[in-house]
């Protein structure tokens, strides 16, 4: 279970909001009024990724690709890999990759948190988490729904077995997950 964590789609909300009352475009500063291409309008290449109308996915989704480091972290590792979600999770639910140690999860913070795309399209996503300290972990997840005001995941779950990783080690690790709570 992640403790403390606030959803991307909520810091990015936020930030929005703070960027309007202020006049400008959250991402790039500059006046969004009356924009066509303001974030979320149909066709712009601001469009929520894993939107209809988002760059590179005609009438459909693009699959996540998360890079990030989990949050507070400065070792010299590197995981990556193909991530497969279980059966029943919606597209466009956010996810967040984690990594679970016996007595915590630290989520990973996303290297540009306000373009990365996190809204699941499908069953698989890649990641790639880098500045991991040498040890023993396992990878979890946490899906968010984008639509609720709720900061707890709609779904949690962790891959089948612990992996073991050296100081600058980069290690190439395809988990398939398993859900340990959802709704």
């Amino acid at each position: 279970m992640s403790m403390g964590y606030i959803s991307r789609a909520a810091f990015v909300a936020a930030l929005a909001a703070l960027a309007t009352a202020c006049g400008s475009d959250a991402k790039t500063g500059t006046d969004s009024t009356n924009s066509p291409n303001s974030p979320g309008s149909p066709g712009s290449p601001n469009s929520p990724p894993g939107s209809p109308n988002s760059p590179g996915s005609p009438g459909g989704c693009t699959a996540p690709v998360l890079v990030g480091s989990p949050f507070g972290a400065s070792g010299t590792a590197t995981v990556t890999g193909t991530g497969t979600l279980p059966d029943g999770i919606a597209d466009g639910l956010e996810v967040q990759v984690l990594v679970d140690q016996p007595s915590i999860s630290i989520g990973v913070l996303a290297d540009d948190l306000l373009s990365e795309n996190d809204r699941v399209c499908g069953k698989t996503f890649k990641y790639t988490i880098h500045s991991v300290a040498a040890g023993t972990y396992r990878l979890g997840f946490d899906v968010f729904d984008t639509n609720s005001d709720s900061t707890m995941p709609k779904y949690e779950g962790e891959g089948a077995s612990d992996f073991t990783i050296a100081d600058g080690q980069t290690l190439n690790l395809d988990t398939v997950f398993h859900l340990t709570s959802g709704s």
